[in-house]
């Protein structure tokens, strides 16, 4: 079972009938009828040209909720951070009601940021009461208590045995004591089911689909939780699942942060450049799981360039194996096409990128790669 090391300190009508009613004659003017806008004055012919102009030019602004640095974009919304009043705003609200009472902004804001659990219906109301917006506000603040026992409980799948479904089971059993970081358990939980999944191990009975559905839920839930712990596994979920810009706060982990910031240099740039080493390693004294792609990815990643290249013809396996989800095959694709370029053999390089010159992600290197092929043979 690979692990990852990081390096932190662990201390929700009458008869039925009907008749036609006759159109009375419109009548006849004498002027071109207009239509103004009610705002600015400006007159138009029609009112379809007026209805436009209204729209376009002064449109209704859309009431919005902040919650520290995010905007709510979603009607339901959990918060798992504590937030102080100052950093709960409506925006644009001309009225708010909380859980069906008119209450002000600043009530609003106090009444959340004192709750450390509990469910609020907010609406924000704009100017005029034209536009109204509708929040399910969900609080879940983990206590520091309640969180330590989950990373403690976490901590002890590192073991000779590895992880395996009957393990997990064992971790969602050891933190029912903690009861406001259930978020925070099923986060992990649905990590764990993820790369088991994906392994295709561990008995688990879910489809490597499924799998990939686990982690993304197990990513929307940690990207919600401060904790060292939940930043690093939603970090690696980034990494499997190709997103690499979202490499902040991953200091805790060198090893991930070089390669998400080598594939984001390649996505951005569509260049090659060396892999950044970190200056040191620090005794790491907090370990996750890995799946088995993951984790030979980046053992990859942390070789010097010569030892990488004597891998050439295992990475080019990689690439095309069956069991390995379309996005790991990517990045073997995109380090084999390197391998080929830092050797200077331009045809292999264009023909690997040839395969993923579609790839949403990479298809600036391909391009360059194909281009500098169909040169190189002229």
């Amino acid at each position: 079972m690979p692990f990852l090391p990081y390096y932190d300190h662990i201390d929700p009508g009458q008869g039925g009938s009907s008749m036609v009613i006759p159109e009375w004659p419109k009548p006849v003017l004498d002027r071109t009828e207009v239509f103004a806008c009610q705002v600015c004055g400006e007159i138009f012919s029609s009112y379809e040209d007026r209805f436009q102009h209204r729209f376009e030019a002064h449109p209704y602004p859309r009431p919005l909720l902040v919650l520290g640095t995010q905007e709510v974009n979603t009607p339901r919304f959990v918060i798992t951070t504590a937030l102080s009043a100052e950093e709960i705003r409506p925006v644009n609200a001309a009225a708010c009601r909380l859980d069906g009472k008119l209450v002000t902004a600043r009530a609003l804001a106090r009444h959340i940021a004192v709750a450390r659990s509990g469910f609020f219906k907010v609406e924000l109301i704009g100017a005029g009461g034209k536009i109204s917006v509708d929040y399910e506000i969900s609080v879940e603040i983990a206590s520091d208590e309640h969180a330590v026992l989950v990373e403690q409980e976490f901590a002890r799948l590192y073991s000779p045995g590895g992880v395996s479904v009957a393990s997990i089971s064992t971790f969602i059993r050891a933190t029912v004591k903690a009861r406001t970081a259930q978020r925070y358990v099923e986060g992990l939980a649905a990590y764990l089911y993820g790369i088991l999944a994906k392994d295709q191990r561990g008995e688990t009975t879910l489809s490597q689909e499924q799998g990939r559905a686990r982690l993304n839920e197990a990513s929307q839930m940690l990207l919600e939780i401060d904790r060292p712990l939940a930043v690093v596994v939603a970090g690696i979920v980034s990494f499997q699942s190709n997103a690499f810009s979202r490499s902040e706060r991953l200091s805790a982990v060198p090893r991930l942060l070089a390669a998400m910031r080598w594939f984001d240099s390649v996505r951005t740039r569509g260049l090659v450049i060396p892999v950044a080493r970190p200056d040191g390693y620090a005794a790491p004294n907090a370990r996750v799981p890995l799946d088995g792609a993951t984790d030979e990815i980046l053992a990859w990643m942390d070789l010097p360039a010569a030892r990488l290249r004597d891998l050439a013809k295992q990475i080019g396996k990689r690439s095309q194996q069956d069991d390995w989800l379309p996005e790991d095959r990517i990045k073997a694709k995109v380090l084999l096409a390197a391998i080929h370029e830092s050797e200077g053999d331009v045809a292999n390089a264009a023909e690997v990128a040839r395969s993923f010159r579609h790839d949403p992600v990479f298809s600036r290197l391909a391009e360059r790669l194909i281009s500098e092929g169909k040169e190189s043979s002229q």
